[in-house]
């Protein structure tokens, strides 16, 4: 794995990890508190998943066309 893929790697463990581990939990406390449905969050929960593959997949098509 090059330098770059790691550190891309890294950043999305990062994402992750701040999304799933900080980001969720504080909007399930604020809606048991009374706040809306944050979509948004909802959202990103669900696609970051694809959105981490595809930004993988064009780095690594980048490295090995180099």
């Amino acid at each position: 794995m090059t330098r770059k893929l790691q550190k891309m790697q890294r950043f999305w463990n990062v994402m992750t990890v701040i999304i799933y581990g900080v980001f969720l939990p504080l909007s399930c406390l604020f809606m048991a508190l009374g706040e809306k449905l944050p979509y948004a969050l909802f959202f990103f929960m669900f696609a970051l998943p694809y959105i981490e593959q595809a930004g993988m997949d064009h780095l690594h098509r980048k490295e090995m066309n180099r």
